[in-house]
Formats: structure tokens, C-alpha cells, sequence
């Protein structure tokens, strides 16, 4: 037989028994205060029931009793810490006695933490897993906001004195459809005024370059999608003169787009 079946086959019948000797007591109660058999009967398996019922609650709800315990216990810590903080500095003695009793009930405290089953231990690891994911997540996603921000400032930054309101609002939209990689609408059209298509080339490989690792070939359809200017030229040609004369034009190659 497996051992982990083992286990539980003795956790359960352990509860099951605990159950049983609960209503045989109970029951043994009610006769002694002159009951009959049969509400005798009927009390014994009502408490039985019952305990059966309050170790499936306790069960169910083991996660938020758990994370009542730990704020309970967070809260506790911060309250002592607080009172250290607020002894005087010059009444050494009573900081130390302070500190002395912080450190014994925090030692109690922690006895009181270890787990009696393993599940307990499960449970808990599942726990600060999925929390650990959790802040990752969001991590990730404001990375990802700020590098998207960036690219739109300093989008913003290259075309306003170059093209409409309008038209800078579409180029915006491009770049953050691009950053997710979404399809971006061929109807948008924008023409520059005094901007060159090496301007564009140029725009095109420092956006590629901030949103690496991004093919080269999704910048250049962008380029060609959006500006009415590159409407005729294919996008292996766009490509191949995305970083052409790099210190040449108005919109230059730049590493680093936050500077």
C-alpha cells in the first residue's frame, strides 16, 4: 500500500474514532440523568454527526484560519517592536527587560507555528506559491507599462513638431499595439512634414531596439502600415536601411530611449 494512502487511512480513522467516543459519552451522560435507549440512540449519533461535521469546517476553512493566525501574530510582532522604539534611549534597563520579553513570547510564538500534519505544511508552501506568482505577475506588468510609456514619450517627443495631433495619437497606438505584438489597422495613414524617410528608418530601429527581442520584420511592417511615405516600398527593403547613417537626420539612432 502507498504510505501517503497510509496516512490519510489513519488520519481519518483517528477523527472517525474521536467522533465515536464523543457520542458514546454523550450518550452514556443522558442515560445517567435517567434518559431512555432510544433518545440515548438518537443523541449518540447527533454528537457523532456532528464532530464529524465541525472537522470537515475546520478542514474547508484551514487557509483563512491560517491567515488569521499569521496577521494575528504580524500584528503582535509590530505592536512589541513599536514599544522598544518608543523606550528612551537613556532608560537602558527597562529597553533590555523590553526586549528580553519580546524574545520569549517570540519564541513561543514560533513553537506554536510548526505544523502538527503535514498537510498543514502543504498547505501552506501552495500558499506562498500562488503569492509569490502573484507579485511576480505584477512586477512583470509594470515593467512592461514603464517600457511602453517610455516609448510613447519618446514618440510623442520625435513627431510633434512633424504631424498632427491626430496622426501623432494614431503613431502612439501603433507602437503600443506593436509592443504586444496585436495586428495594427492598415487604414492608418500618417504623412510627416520635413521628416525624410531616413527619419523613419531611424524611428523604426530605435523602437525595435527599445522592444527587443521583436523581429525586425514587425517594425518594419509597422513603418510601412503607418507612414504614408513607405506605403511602396516592401519591407525587406525597410529593413535593410533601418540603422542607414546613423548620425545623419533629424530622428537619430539612440540606444536608450529614457535618456
Amino acid at each position: 500500500m502507498n504510505l501517503k494512502y497510509f496516512e490519510y487511512i489513519v488520519i481519518y480513522l483517528s477523527v472517525l474514532l474521536v467522533c465515536v467516543v464523543a457520542g458514546t459519552l454523550a450518550r452514556l451522560s443522558f442515560l445517567h440523568k435517567g434518559g431512555d435507549e432510544y433518545t440515548a440512540n438518537i443523541v449518540f449519533w447527533s454528537i457523532t454527526a456532528f464532530s464529524v461535521l465541525i472537522y470537515g469546517i475546520i478542514i474547508l476553512f484551514l487557509d483563512v484560519i491560517l491567515v488569521g493566525i499569521k496577521k494575528f501574530i504580524q500584528k503582535r510582532k509590530n505592536s512589541k517592536n513599536t514599544l522598544i522604539k518608543s523606550v528612551p534611549a537613556n532608560n537602558l534597563d527597562e529597553k533590555i527587560e523590553v526586549q528580553e520579553t519580546i524574545i520569549n513570547d517570540n519564541t513561543s510564538i514560533l513553537f506554536d507555528e510548526v505544523p502538527k500534519e503535514n498537510t498543514l505544511g502543504q498547505t501552506s508552501v501552495l500558499a506562498n506559491l500562488e503569492s509569490i506568482r502573484e507579485v511576480q505577475l505584477q512586477e512583470k506588468q509594470q515593467i512592461e507599462n514603464q517600457k511602453l510609456q517610455a516609448a510613447i514619450d519618446y514618440t510623442r517627443n520625435q513627431f510633434a513638431l512633424y504631424v498632427t495631433d491626430e496622426s501623432l495619437a494614431a503613431i502612439c497606438n501603433a507602437i503600443s499595439l506593436y509592443s504586444k505584438q496585436e495586428e495594427i489597422p492598415h487604414h492608418t495613414s500618417v504623412m510627416t512634414k520635413e521628416l525624410s524617410n531616413l527619419d523613419l528608418y531611424h524611428f523604426g530601429w530605435n523602437i525595435w531596439n527599445h522592444f527587443k527581442p521583436i523581429k525586425q520584420e514587425q517594425v518594419s511592417k509597422l513603418l510601412k502600415t503607418v507612414f504614408v511615405s513607405l506605403d511602396d516600398i516592401d519591407v525587406d527593403t525597410i529593413k535593410s536601411h533601418l540603422k542607414d547613417e546613423p548620425k545623419k537626420g533629424i530622428i537619430k539612432i539612440q540606444e536608450n530611449l529614457t535618456y
